[in-house]
């Protein structure tokens, strides 16, 4: 349930907090007063994108924040939440910003991703544009809408998996008849590059090795002529490094002598001479193994070539060509063999028809359950809602396999006893389709989580005799779940149990919007005013108190 708002240069609204009903808040003003504003601040919250924002101060963040308390079924259910509440307080608090086009999101003080916004205020909030009634005309949305009355997601994930199974293999056999024409094209292909990689060789090269055995080969008189000068530097050179240690080492033991605390000293240079001296043999042997061999440079320098050749044909380095080399043999052992792996092929997608046949068949016997339940149940609020003999139905179509199934539905009306059903955008007038629209919210309360419903204007097209039974058709909705509207029909808005009054103002140049909630002789005269064009007659005012007496009553 959304408890209190907050909204900061957004649009035309500077700095506003609002606080709300848990059951029927409305919104009523003028015709431009900026009453779908703050429906628009709720949509920012939630994460939708900004359309040709405007700002009061560009200089300045939007920012919009909501605090929330959220039901048990919603903790329940929504194990993103778990993390940012905060010990027994069951508060959630949304917030967002947006500042030189990046957006800050949190919840409970917690930085989150605007996905992770737009996930946890999806389930906290339904809005329902004024044109949001156009979805109902796409038949395209019709089995997502039976789909949340009929309970199958197990089902469909089920099937979901076993389809990802039958789709791969579908692809595998459309892919097997495409190549047939060019089949012995490509085995010549595929047998020239694996050929070219067999020759070569690659399960004894090692690519690093190569290269430092050609280093060596390559810079061998280099690399005689600098250990030499080295030895010479170190053991035979006058005076030679060895000499001066050595030397170094016969004082220190004179000095140990002298002084025992610098026995540990004395250790150390005999460490020293001793390392030398390994040193000098360790640069001799090397030396000794250093050859000048150009047959064995030629043999390293062609291995060393084929793996480049190798590497810009199949693959960054020597183990994506082994991958390449792999992949190629698996691909033609199949082309070679291709009638026994297409009877493979075959044979699996012939076994897995029966289960996807079977899921799908209890997929559409749920659906059609779910549309026997809506059907029972919006012909019972259209009938309320004035439109006494609609026949509400679904037309099911059976398809080939796909993602949701084998169905493809569409929803269907009959508005006048002998009428044949319709689609609903052949013969649904505006304020039909937002009685139809209101009847399914009503009908999906039954089995929709969102603990808060947002109309913005949802009365569109509806006249004053509709609109007492749409007020009370909302007032009910709203002893079930929290309810925001904006209307224009007094009608509708004498059933709020919080009554919020949009107006706009200018001042010194600055527009700017309020909203303020109004209650007593103030309420009546907003719905006086609602009722005569703006003027407050003694008889507005009079039908007005009237209407109020009508809705405590009932």
């Amino acid at each position: 349930m959304l408890t209190q708002l907050r909204i900061c240069n957004f649009a035309l609204i500077e700095d506003l907090t609002l606080q709300f009903s848990p059951r029927l808040n409305v919104l009523t003003g003028e015709t431009g007063a900026g009453k779908s504003i703050l429906i628009d601040g709720l949509r920012f919250l939630m994460g939708e994108r900004l359309n040709n924002p405007r700002f009061v101060s560009p200089k300045e963040p939007v920012s919009a924040e909501a605090a929330f308390e959220p039901d048990d079924v919603f903790l329940k259910s929504h194990v993103l939440a778990d993390p940012f509440m905060d010990g027994e307080e069951k508060v959630l608090i949304l917030r967002r910003e947006v500042l030189e086009g990046k957006s800050r999101c949190w919840i409970n003080g917690h930085l989150v991703t605007l996905a992770t916004l737009r996930e946890i205020g999806g389930d906290l909030i339904d809005i329902h544009g004024q044109y949001d009634h156009q979805l109902l005309f796409n038949p395209g949305t019709h089995l997502t809408v039976t789909d949340q009355f009929s309970k199958i997601e197990t089902l469909k994930n089920k099937y979901a998996a076993v389809y990802e199974k039958y789709k791969g293999l579908l692809a595998e056999q459309e892919r097997m008849r495409s190549i047939e024409a060019g089949r012995e094209r490509e085995l010549d292909l595929l047998k020239y590059q694996i050929d070219e990689i067999e020759r070569a060789g690659i399960e004894d090269l090692d690519e690093e090795e190569l290269a430092q055995e050609h280093s060596r080969l390559a810079n061998s008189e280099k690399l005689f002529e600098k250990i030499s000068a080295l030895i010479e530097m170190l053991e035979e050179g006058d005076p030679s490094a060895g000499a001066l240690i050595g030397d170094a080492s016969r004082d220190m033991q004179e000095i140990a002598r002298i002084d025992a605390s610098l026995e540990a000293l004395k250790e150390d240079f005999e460490v020293l001479q001793v390392k030398l001296d390994e040193v000098v043999q360790s640069l001799r042997g090397y030396q000794e193994l250093l050859t000048f061999d150009p047959a064995r440079l030629k043999e390293v320098e062609g291995k060393l070539d084929v793996i480049e050749l190798l590497k810009k044909k199949y693959g960054q380095n020597l183990l994506e060509v082994q991958e390449f080399y792999y992949t190629a043999k698996e691909k033609y052992d199949r082309l070679l063999n291709r009638d026994l792996y297409q009877k493979e092929n075959n044979d699996q997608i012939a076994a897995l028809q029966p289960e996807l046949t079977a899921l799908a068949d209890k997929m559409t016997g749920k659906r059609r359950q779910a549309c026997d339940f809506l059907k029972e149940n919006i012909e019972a609020e259209l009938k309320d809602l004035g439109i006494n003999r609609a026949r509400f139905d679904a037309a099911f179509e059976k398809t080939d396999f796909g993602a949701e199934g084998r169905d493809r539905l569409e929803f269907m009306i009959t508005l006048n006893p002998g009428q044949p059903p319709m689609p609903l955008s052949k013969i649904i007038s505006g304020g039909e389709a937002s009685r139809v629209m209101l009847a399914l919210k009503k009908a999906l309360t039954k089995v929709d989580p969102v603990p808060t419903l947002i109309f913005d204007e949802i009365d569109a097209n509806i006249g004053g005799r509709l609109g007492q039974v749409t007020g009370k058709k909302l007032k009910e909705l709203s002893q079930q779940r929290q309810v925001l509207l904006v209307t224009h029909l007094p009608q509708i808005a004498s059933f709020a149990d919080l009554h919020i009054k949009v107006t706009k103002t200018s001042n010194a140049g600055k527009t700017r919007v309020q909203y303020q909630v109004i209650r007593g002789e103030e309420r009546v005269r907003e719905l006086a005013q609602m009722m005569s064009g703006h003027e407050e007659t003694e008889i507005a005012k009079k039908h007005a108190r009237e209407l109020l007496r009508q809705q405590k009553k009932e």
